[in-house]
């Protein structure tokens, strides 16, 4: 199974492959929204974890536009941010993102909702 990484903080792309890798995911890592667009034809992600506060293109706009292209409509989605209001995983959740996480995150945690996920 492959998972796009989307997240501005080099460190934070780091701890989330390793976590993803040391249960054999394949993963494609990007910095922000517009660089996982650019990467996504190639990459045919199985999950996408996105963080939402990033530069050039926040996660809510990524995800907006990832639901425009038919062949990522229905692909899972999962916020993993800092970010924790109701309204915010409301507006995630009318995106159409799969779930929401917090930021610091427990490893098993992650690879426990993304096992659910991928189900």
């Amino acid at each position: 199974m492959r998972i796009l990484v989307v997240d501005d903080s080099p460190t934070m792309q780091d701890i989330i492959s390793a976590t993803l890798r040391s249960e054999a995911y394949d993963v494609v890592r990007a910095e922000h929204g517009i660089e996982a667009l650019r990467v996504l034809p190639n990459a045919l992600p199985d999950l996408i974890i996105t963080d939402l506060n990033m530069y050039q293109m926040d996660g809510f706009e990524f995800v907006s536009k990832l639901r425009q292209i038919p062949d990522h409509e229905f692909t899972p989605v999962l916020f993993l941010t800092t970010e924790g209001s109701s309204d915010m995983r409301q507006i995630g959740r009318d995106l159409g993102a799969t779930g929401w996480m917090l930021k610091p995150f427990e490893p098993a945690e992650l690879l426990k909702v993304i096992k659910s996920i991928l189900q």
